[in-house]
């Protein structure tokens, strides 16, 4: 029999840049294993940056609220 065991994957830091104004409260609330930090020196009226740090299924997670949203990514980097 195989001995092989599962991999997982390890925490990754994310730099997303999205157009528009993300609610904080929402942030706040967000059921994901992220922990999310918004770049007040990369905000603005147009732009939200947010700094996460998750595992691939909290990140895919994100990205599928976000787009139930209706919110347009900008700019996706894994840092």
């Amino acid at each position: 029999m195989n001995d092989a065991k599962p991999i997982f994957d390890p925490a990754t830091h994310y730099r997303i840049e999205i157009r528009g104004q993300v609610d904080m409260e929402w942030l706040q609330g967000w059921a994901g294993s992220a922990e999310m930090i918004v770049d007040e020196a990369g905000q603005s009226n147009e732009l939200t940056v947010l700094d996460v740090n998750t595992d691939q299924a909290g990140i895919v997670g994100l990205v599928r609220k976000l787009h139930g949203l209706g919110m347009t990514i900008q700019k996706f980097q894994i840092m």
